[in-house]
C-alpha cells in the first residue's frame, strides 16, 4: 500500500480525534489491532519485508529520503518520495497521549521482538542530520502507530 491504513477496528485511533487527521494520515493501531486490520488478501508487513524495502532504497542511513513524503514534515524534513511509499509523520499514541505529529512516522511489523509485550517497528525522523535515516525499534504493543499492508 502506498498510504497508511485507514480502516477502523477496535483499538485504532485518529490522531487528536480529528477527522482531518484521519483523512490525511490514516489511523494509529495497537499491535494487536494492526495484526487484524489488513483487508483480505493483504497482511501486516513483517520485519523482514521492512528490511528488504529499506535495503532497496539505500539502507538505514539513506532510505528515509526516498520513503518520506515530499510534504508534511517539520523543519523541512521532507523527503523525495522517490520510492512511492509516501511515509507521513503521523506520530504515535503512547500512554494515552498523542505525540510527535509532523516529526516522526512509525509503522508496525507483524514480528514480535521476543521480549514479552514488544514488537518490531520502523520509523522515520524529521530533523537533520537524521532526516535521511530509517530506524528499527522495539515498541510496546500497547502503543498505537501507523500500518502498511502488503499484498499476499
Amino acid at each position: 500500500m502506498a498510504q497508511n491504513l485507514n480502516y477502523k477496528v477496535q483499538d485504532s485511533y485518529t490522531y487528536d480525534d480529528k477527522a482531518s487527521n484521519r483523512k490525511e494520515l490514516g489511523l494509529l493501531y495497537t499491535w494487536e489491532a494492526a495484526k487484524k486490520a489488513c483487508p483480505s488478501g493483504w497482511h501486516l508487513a513483517t520485519d523482514n519485508e521492512w528490511s528488504m524495502l529499506v535495503s532497496k532504497f539505500g539502507g538505514m542511513d539513506k532510505a528515509g529520503e526516498a520513503l518520506k513524503s515530499a510534504k508534511g514534515w517539520n523543519e523541512d524534513g521532507n523527503g523525495t518520495n522517490s520510492s512511492g511509499f509516501n511515509g507521513l509523520p503521523a506520530g504515535i499514541l503512547r500512554n494515552g497521549s498523542y505525540e510527535v505529529l509532523g516529526s516522526f512516522g512509525f509503522w508496525w511489523t507483524s514480528t514480535p521482538t521476543g521480549e514479552e509485550g514488544t514488537a518490531w517497528g520502523w520509523d522515520l525522523h524529521y530533523a537533520k542530520p537524521l532526516k535521511t535515516k530509517v530506524f528499527r525499534y522495539e515498541s510496546y504493543v500497547s502503543n498505537a502507530v501507523s500500518v502498511r499492508c502488503v499484498r499476499d
